[in-house]
Order: structure tokens, then sequence, then C-alpha cells
């Protein structure tokens, strides 16, 4: 799956806005795809160590990384990068920027990402706040729709042009029937956004 997406990695990097999709239904392996293990990497993982060995070999360019980490979960866009004691929450707001061509979201926290591991980190932070539950038909089910995006800002030292690409990875929760999973009405409500 690596092999067939990782040519969008230099896509994002030299400007274009590429989003990585997992879609399918409760227990088809999305979310593995998208995070993988530390014995065999997802999506995720793989896609930023080749753009840290991508980024490594320009060596004319100045290049900028930052990165958010959001969910939809039950309708309610939420920062996954705030500690979870953050008490006052800025709302999130999806618009779109003219100048950039990009779908931002205003108040999102931004985190500057100076190094691989310092990437990874930041999304197995994110990922550790994720809205999860047991099911009958997956141990660590995703109640929520999954965003990660990483904003790749260049600048050629020679000419001076400067150019902006975006890289998201997303994990949708899959659709579910709630006579399978065996939700309580809790997870029913989660069951029926996610749907």
């Amino acid at each position: 799956m690596f092999d067939e997406t990782k040519r969008l990695i230099q896509s994002a990097i030299d400007g274009y806005n590429v989003c990585i999709f997992a879609y399918g239904q409760t227990g088809s392996g999305k979310t593995f795809t998208i995070q993988g293990s530390d014995e065999m990497p997802g999506l995720t993982p793989r896609s930023i160590t080749e753009m840290f060995r991508i980024i490594s070999e320009m060596k004319i360019f100045d290049v900028h990384l930052s990165c958010y980490m959001v969910e939809i979960y039950k309708g309610e866009l939420r920062d996954l990068l705030l500690a979870k004691n953050t008490k006052e929450r800025p709302k999130l707001e999806v618009r779109f920027d003219k100048d950039s061509g990009f779908v931002v979201i205003k108040n999102v926290f931004v985190r500057e990402i100076n190094n691989m591991d310092q990437c990874n980190d930041v999304f197995e932070k994110g990922l550790g706040q994720r809205k999860t539950r047991k099911t009958n038909m997956n141990d660590e089910s995703s109640r929520s729709h999954l965003i990660f995006s990483i904003v790749i800002e260049s600048t050629n030292k020679l000419s001076g042009k400067k150019q902006k690409g975006k890289l998201s990875f997303i994990d949708l929760a899959g659709s579910e029937s709630a006579k399978k999973t065996g939700t309580d009405k809790e997870g029913q409500a989660e069951a029926n956004a996610i749907n």
C-alpha cells in the first residue's frame, strides 16, 4: 500500500494539497493501515520517514514543517494536540483560505516539527487522545474520524520562490450496525454520528 502512495509525498513537498483516506466497514483494517504497529508501520509513520528522507536531499531549500491533529467525534471537531486537562478549548472552525488554496481550521493548535522523531511523537500523542471503544467487532474501535495534517513550506535559497503543500492522513471511523457491534446507548449515539 505504501509503495502505491509514496509518490504523493513528493507532490505535497512540491506544493500540492495531498490527502490519503482510509475508509470502509468497522474492523476492515483502516486504522491499522494508517497507524500500523512497531513491527509493521502504517502509511503515516512510513510517509513521515520518506518525507524527511526527501527533505534531507533538498540542499538549496529551507523547509519549515508544522502539523495539527483533530478528530470529528459525534459531530464535534476536537483538537487532539491540546493537553487533556485543557479547560478552555477554543471553538474550531473549518474555513477555506483563498491565499493558500487550502481548507484550514481556525483556532487549531499547530505544532512546529523539527525532526522525524518529534513528528512521530506528535502523531502518537494525538492518537492517545482519540475516542475509542471496545465493541463485539473490534477490541479498540475508532469512534471518530481522524485527520492528521503536515504543512510543508519551502523556500528556494537561490530564487527566493516559496511554496506550500499539505499532506493529510484521514482515518474514517467505520460504518457499523448496532446489532453486530453490541454497543450500549452511548456507543449507539457514536455509531449514529459515524454513519
